[in-house]
């Protein structure tokens, strides 16, 4: 890249930077809405550094930890910035980041396959301020990390399709799929995907190179899948171990009570995903149907492919296994009812479509002239469909429940959850300051919010504590006060309370009464002798 396309880059990805920053803020700040699975990784690192027993395993083992360590350097500036940890800002911080760090790899992207300057800013625009980027860019969420590695793996992917790349592109596919897996799980399946597609690829390269046998294409295909692999085996190993010698089971992450499949235990009974469990035919009118507007970029290097008449070529055929893995899985989960379907699982085929268009439009440029004005003006037409189609969805309450939680926040139950959450905390306290020996048990599962909002909750006893456990089972003689517990209802039935004691929340035990009821959905239990 020359300087000047540098200096370019470099402002685009601050101008994406601060305006994603800006919108969470407000989003956050002034209306006071922040998705739970967003709020919940900012208190994971909280509790890394904040809780009575501050510790890294405090992070938790269910979900890919690398968004919550990511947190930790921003939550320590928690105690003269409060916000940070209460309302969920440390997180858009680093989505903000990533959202911008995408952006500003697909520009060097489209500029090093000598794609125009205006033409890769318009792309480039049109994917961070498409309504999904742009949302998820802005709210904390792990989904825009997720797509950034993505991204990257792609682009590596692609320059390692060129010779004269080397084996560089083969590590930082290695690199990024396995930080990808410290994101999210979808990162397994698609690493599958890739592993395949690196197969073809060395299979099709094996009849193009004069005297090399089956030994040669063997070690080579070999050597490929280690350096690509071993990074994400390894960094899989690593959290099997992890989960093993701190939690007692190397699958903790996926069976535990607070687990995915043990949040989905009950979606038989859910209105949306119940009629469509066990019915292919279901699954899959319920996959295609989240899965179009995403897709519609794909059209894009369809038609290109056409032009150039290279639509029955391996390449291509990777590009369809790479974004088709993620689906593919979506729609297993959800024959067995382990998914909850939300619109963001369908989202990846887009990313990985514009990561691929830099390829695609190099090619057809280095045909024909004409051809690539015609290719770059669909790519534009299409690319602006999508963003308008996924809208629309985003706005579906059926389709994309929440998303449209998101656009309608001041009617959402997200935003009901967060006053209640502040009248807790307040109360809570209030009740600490007025009485400093008291302990207040949480289960953290449920109470994230409550616990980040609190200014004293250092002093609450929560799920990540080492005596946690033991104060649960025996609460009069670990001297606990209180017991703070959710309605058991949808996954709040899986709070360590509920789970303990059933019937807690309506009846409480022997040795706990009613304190005080906030709305249908929290009680605050007080232990007696």
């Amino acid at each position: 890249m020359t300087n000047r396309n540098k200096t370019i880059a470099f402002y685009l990805g601050a101008f994406i930077f601060i305006s994603e920053l800006s919108f969470g803020i407000w989003m956050t700040h002034w209306n006071h809405f922040i998705p739970g699975d967003a709020i919940s990784r900012v208190a994971n690192a909280y509790y890394v550094l904040f809780s009575r027993n501050p510790h890294l395993g405090a992070i938790g083992f269910v979900w890919n930890p690398l968004p919550s360590l990511l947190m930790l350097p921003i939550i320590l500036f928690s105690r003269w910035v409060p916000q940070l940890a209460s309302e969920g800002i440390a997180g858009i911080i680093v989505t903000a980041f990533f959202a911008a760090g995408a952006s500003f790899h697909l520009f060097r992207c489209f500029i090093k396959h000598k794609q125009q300057l205006v033409f890769s800013l318009f792309v480039v625009l049109l994917f961070a301020f498409n309504p999904f980027i742009f949302l998820y860019g802005s709210n904390g969420m792990s989904e825009i990390l997720f797509i950034y590695f993505l991204i990257f793996c792609l682009t590596a992917l692609l320059d390692w399709l060129d010779p004269e790349n080397g084996t560089i592109p083969m590590i930082m596919m290695g690199f990024s799929l396995a930080l990808a897996f410290f994101t999210r799980y979808e990162s397994i399946i698609f690493g599958v995907g890739l592993a395949l597609s690196l197969t073809l690829i060395n299979w099709f390269s094996k009849r193009h190179e004069e005297g090399s046998g089956r030994l040669y294409w063997y070690q080579k295909w070999e050597a490929t899948e280690l350096i690509v692999l071993l990074p994400a085996i390894y960094s899989g190993i690593v959290w099997f171990v992890l989960n093993w010698s701190i939690m007692g089971d190397g699958f903790f992450f996926l069976r535990s009570n607070y687990s995915n499949l043990a949040q989905s235990e009950g979606l038989s009974k859910n209105p949306t995903i119940g009629p469509v469990i066990g019915d292919f035919s279901n699954v899959l009118i319920f996959v295609v149907e989240r899965s179009l507007p995403f897709l519609i970029p794909f059209l894009a290097i369809l038609i290109i492919r056409t032009l150039r008449r290279q639509l029955f070529k391996i390449d291509f055929l990777c590009l369809i296994l790479l974004i088709m893995s993620i689906p593919i899985m979506q729609t297993m989960m959800l024959y067995r009812g382990a998914s909850y379907g939300w619109l963001r699982f369908f989202a990846y085929p887009m990313p990985i479509v514009f990561a691929w268009l830099p390829y695609e439009l190099q090619k057809l440029k280095e045909l024909a002239r004409p051809l690539y004005v015609l290719g770059g003006c669909i790519t534009l037409i299409l690319l602006s469909t999508s963003a308008f189609a996924i809208g629309l969805v985003m706005n579906n309450q059926r389709l994309a429940p929440e998303e449209y939680e998101a656009i309608h926040y001041k009617e959402s139950p997200t935003y009901s959850a967060d006053r209640l959450a502040a009248q807790i905390a307040h109360d809570l306290d209030t009740l600490l300051k007025d009485n400093p020996n008291t302990s207040i048990l949480v289960d953290s599962f449920n109470g994230f919010r409550i616990i980040l909002t609190m200014k004293q909750s250092g002093r609450l006893v929560i799920t990540s504590d080492l005596d946690f456990e033991k104060s649960l089972k025996h609460p009069v003689g670990e001297k606990i006060d209180y017991i703070l517990v959710p309605k058991p209802e949808g996954v709040a039935a899986l709070n360590a309370v509920n789970q303990q004691y059933k019937n807690f929340y309506n009846n409480g035990a022997d040795f706990a009464q009613l304190d005080k009821q906030y709305g249908d959905s929290w009680r605050l239990y007080q232990v007696v002798n």
